[in-house]
């Protein structure tokens, strides 16, 4: 039986690692299609909203019910 709370930071983390792994694929991207255009940074804010809320909810900053 695992913490319930590790479980939330391992999750939490997978999550922090795919964000930075797009971010590596996205901006080579970008400044090889469109350099005068960084769409990447669109992406990037869309992303780190919901994975600032993941980080709250790992924390038990918000969804904590006691």
């Amino acid at each position: 039986m695992t913490d319930p709370r590790a479980d939330k930071v391992r999750k939490f983390r997978l999550h922090a690692i795919l964000f930075l792994a797009a971010l590596v694929v996205m901006i080579p991207v970008n400044f090889l299609v469109s350099p005068g255009n960084p769409w990447w940074m669109y992406f990037a804010f869309a992303w780190a909203l919901p994975l600032f809320g993941h980080w709250l909810y790992a924390r038990e900053i918000i969804g904590v019910r006691r």
